[in-house]
């Protein structure tokens, strides 16, 4: 009489078993398939060369190990593990994981941060050259241009980062950088970092997402008022937005971009606040024929053009990023014409839009997280 099977038969068949149904499931798609946010793009199947096969066989096992079809369940199974067990970030170089369940982003932002990295003198004198040169060329058709950095949500909010992450050095390559301007230059800089703090001291409502980079609508609204206050000084009519103008709703959001990149979003909320018009909005969209470019990813936002119907404020042109974006709503409320470029992340000048926009007032809101973008040559390491 033969003995039930042990382990060396009973894990063959399970492996066995196991290779099965994954073939059966690449084929009906028993098994959801969750997304991932991974900020990058996916290998590409290779071209099969027969006269040149060297490169084929790295070049695909790029390519499976991007679309093997239970790539995206394990890695989500395996970041749900390190961070609902050990509190740990999956993505150590990318999410930071702080107190009280907040994400912060890491790698070179936390270096900015930390003032791990700082511009040398020969870089600071290079941004300076270059933030006068387009700071001319603006003054040459008869506007004014405005320099306007957001904070990261490390610089407001670092009682939430983990006691592991020490500084580096007291000063900050944004610290260094706003500095030289002040003494070299006469570069109009808008500062937010002050007010945010100020308002934060005052107020028990969180200024930035939890489990995002961004700061909330709250913080949108405060730089706008910050943006139109230090414009007033060169624009005296230009307008106030009063308290009454808007009001704040809250909603409960999913987990968001940096709780996306760990694979947690369905798993953790956040109460979060709604900016809600109390007026009638005047501001029109209009539509400005610019092609953005084939790799960005965001189409729509690309360019987004506001305008008054029989407003004589002056013109707005901003080159933005993300952070921009909740602030669009109540600024273009103020300008006659309110035209906002997202650049690929690039945050370059922008001539040829410029030239056939001519604005009054030219604003460059570069986060301070992608400070680096206006160097001639950022380091290898610097992304988002």
């Amino acid at each position: 009489m033969r003995s039930w099977p042990t382990y060396h038969h009973l894990l063959p068949t399970l492996f066995g078993v196991l290779i099965l149904f994954y073939w059966v499931d690449r084929v009906f798609g028993l098994l959801p398939v969750p997304d991932l946010q991974e900020k990058r793009k996916l290998a590409e199947a290779p071209e099969l060369d027969p006269s040149f096969l060297d490169p084929f066989p790295k070049d695909y096992e790029a390519y499976y190990n991007d679309h093997f079809q239970w790539r995206n369940g394990l890695i989500r199974l395996k970041n749900q593990i390190n961070y609902y067990t050990f509190k740990q970030s999956s993505l150590p170089n990318e999410v930071l994981v702080g107190k009280e369940d907040w994400l912060f982003k890491s790698g070179f932002q936390l270096d900015i941060y930390t003032g791990k990295f700082q511009f040398s003198d020969r870089e600071l004198e290079g941004i300076a050259k270059e933030l006068k040169r387009r700071k001319a060329l603006v003054e040459a058709t008869g506007g004014r241009y405005y320099l306007c950095i957001p904070p990261q949500k490390h610089s407001i909010y670092p009682e939430f980062l983990p006691n592991s992450v020490q500084r580096f050095n007291a000063q900050t390559c944004t610290e260094q950088l706003v500095a030289y301007l002040s003494a070299n230059t006469d570069i109009d800089y808008i500062d937010l970092f002050q007010p945010i703090r100020e308002r934060k001291e005052k107020t028990d409502s969180l200024l930035y997402h939890v489990t995002d980079h961004h700061w909330n609508d709250i913080t949108a609204l405060l730089a706008a008022e910050e943006i139109l206050g230090y414009l007033r000084q060169d624009f005296p009519a230009l307008g106030r937005i009063e308290d009454s103008d808007y009001s704040f709703n809250y909603a409960e959001f999913d987990g968001m971009t940096l709780a996306e990149m760990l694979g947690i979003e369905q798993e953790v909320t956040e109460r979060a606040p709604i900016l809600t018009p109390m007026i009638e909005l005047q501001a029109k969209d209009s539509i400005r024929q610019y092609p953005a470019p084939h790799d960005f990813p965001f189409k729509s936002d690309y360019v987004v053009d506001k305008r008054v119907p029989g407003s004589s404020a002056p013109a707005l042109f901003m080159v933005r990023e993300s952070f921009a974006s909740a602030t669009i709503l109540p600024l273009s409320e103020h300008f006659s014409r309110s035209f906002y470029l997202f650049d690929n992340w690039k945050h370059n000048f922008n001539a040829p839009i410029f030239a056939a926009e001519q604005p009054d007032i030219y604003i460059q809101m570069v986060w301070e997280g992608l400070l680096f973008n206006l160097m001639d040559t950022p380091p290898a390491d610097a992304k988002w």
